[in-house]
């Protein structure tokens, strides 16, 4: 199953750990310093740095779904 990746804006706080560490996923939205995801699910390789990732951000703004 592919793993899906979202952010849940209410919770992002702009602190960019996704952004910093996993540029090929997430990005800033343009005009705004919340993060967004620009894929629509995770390439195999990068599974687990999206796991580590989410369980870095101090707000758990990002979720991760095997869907």
């Amino acid at each position: 199953m592919p793993l899906k990746v979202m952010v849940d804006e209410n919770k992002c706080a702009t602190v960019g750990i996704c952004v910093k560490e996993l540029p090929e996923l997430f990005r800033f939205k343009p005009g705004s310093k919340r993060a967004e995801v620009i894929v629509d699910s995770v390439p195999p390789h990068l599974e687990e740095k999206c796991r580590q990732v989410a369980e870095k951000c101090p707000n758990k703004a990002i979720i991760v779904c095997e869907c």
